[in-house]
């Protein structure tokens, strides 16, 4: 059995899909499709079935977002919200100043010269609170009040 015989069918349908691409990744997409497909071919050589396009993937909300849909504008709030972020969307426990700072720089803001007294601040007002010492990072946890100032915050901008 030839080549054309066993994948002419395959490839055909590979080649319709890929056309509608656009011309910077038809190529790539084309070889993505094929070795895909060539993984799906059996012991006795039967061809699978087409792959199915995937639902697409949920996407984790970015910290510019959040910021953006609370409102907030005063660098304290947002690292209010960048800590609501840290702990509720990128999954941390608790987080350092360096983290923090990290946020704001991974959210496209202008990060604090000194991210440990925007922590001392937040700490002063009840916002965090102290969590365990990590190496020799002091790790912080948003308080009950500063979640629910945020959840209000996204609550009365109309997202959440």
């Amino acid at each position: 059995m030839n080549a054309i015989d066993k994948y002419g069918g395959m490839l055909m349908e590979l080649s319709k899909f890929t056309e509608q691409l656009d011309e910077a990744v038809r190529g790539e997409a084309f070889k993505f499709l094929l070795a895909q497909e060539l993984d799906r071919v059996g012991a006795e050589g039967a061809v699978a079935p087409p792959l199915r396009q995937r639902p697409p993937a949920v996407r984790e909300i970015a910290p510019q977002e959040v910021i953006r849909r609370s409102g907030r504008g005063k660098l304290t709030e947002k690292a209010v919200v960048l800590g609501f972020w840290l702990e509720t969307h990128a999954g941390k426990e608790s987080f350092s100043s360096g983290d923090l700072k990290a946020a704001f720089e991974t959210a496209r803001e202008k990060a604090p010269k000194n991210a440990s007294d925007i922590v001392a601040a937040l700490e002063e007002t009840g916002r965090l609170m102290r969590a365990a010492k990590v190496g020799g990072a002091q790790h912080y946890r948003l308080t009950g009040t500063a979640l629910q100032e945020v959840e209000r915050w996204l609550a009365t901008s109309g997202d959440k």
